[in-house]
């Protein structure tokens, strides 16, 4: 997770309890109840949801099978960048696989963590880095950014320092993976602000409902998706907590990307649409780029 510079974060949206626009502190509770959490100013603002983060992305394991076919292709070690709570590293460490996992989320780091019991410590290592500059004083011999995780950098500067971080840790050859949103099908730049019901889920932690509504809106000339994340947690005696994340994802065109993959030293060698390497066109649901260092 990437941070940002400090701006006025405002909710807007149709919701069916009642709120207000509010201007979010560090991290704060307003008067009508919202948890409020604005990125970049804290030691993340990912910590807060992290718990929620889990719960909306464990279940989803498409993507697996393709990045465990990629390793016995490229071997081990891997590295993985924004790791999260550890959905993709957890499988490739059971797999067998030797992996490293960067995020700069202590929350998230925890629950990856936890997920971890049982996993010999020579096959996961987890580390609480800023993915756009690090040093491990190790080489691997694949490296990926899953599920979007890219876009977290929302400027060019943070996306060349990512990626020359990441070539300096691949032995020559090794193999880069990113996996993107497609933006070609439309549906990212119809974005009107409107807050809509993502999912409705049990935590099987606590019991408890969470729902989670999504609020998004697009500045087509930055590239930049603004969003909004609302999770309302009910407990038992039917009290809802709201915890509400505002940030900006920077989405990319294939041309774009393959570019900024060359400029960085790396040569494009797969470009798909689905991770049953389906080919790319306008309508596919993703945007994935196969990549190696320049030998």
């Amino acid at each position: 997770m990437v941070p940002s510079q400090e701006k006025e974060k405002t909710l807007t949206g149709r919701v069916s309890a009642p709120t207000t626009a509010v201007r979010c502190g560090i991290i704060g509770v307003s008067t009508d109840g919202l948890d409020c959490v604005s990125q970049g100013e804290m030691v993340t603002a990912f910590d807060p949801i992290a718990r929620y983060y889990d719960l909306d992305t464990s279940p989803m394991r498409d993507d697996l099978p393709f990045y465990e076919n990629f390793a016995r292709h490229a071997g081990q070690p891997i590295l993985e960048l924004g790791v999260g709570t550890g959905r993709v590293a957890l499988h490739l460490a059971r797999a067998g696989f030797a992996v490293t996992g960067l995020d700069s989320s202590p929350a998230m780091l925890t629950i990856a963590r936890a997920r971890a019991a049982g996993v010999p410590a020579r096959r996961l290592a987890l580390h609480e880095v800023d993915m756009r500059e690090f040093d491990l004083e190790q080489q691997f011999e694949m490296a990926l950014f899953a599920l979007n995780t890219f876009a977290h950098l929302t400027t060019r500067e943070d996306q060349i320092r990512a990626l020359n971080s990441t070539w300096k840790h691949l032995n020559d050859g090794g193999l880069l993976l990113l996996d993107l949103n497609n933006v070609l099908g439309g549906r990212y730049l119809e974005q009107d602000r409107e807050l809509v019901l993502d999912w409705v889920r049990a935590d099987p932690d606590t019991g408890h409902t969470v729902m989670k509504l999504v609020s998004g809106y697009v500045d087509a000339v930055q590239q930049v998706q603004h969003l909004t994340f609302v999770y309302d947690e009910t407990d038992a005696q039917g009290l809802t907590r709201r915890t509400a994340l505002v940030f900006d994802l920077r989405y990319a065109y294939l041309p774009e990307m393959e570019l900024l993959l060359e400029r960085c030293g790396f040569s494009l060698e797969g470009i798909y649409g689905s991770y049953d390497l389906e080919p790319y066109t306008a309508e596919s649901d993703r945007l994935i780029l196969v990549a190696r260092r320049w030998v």
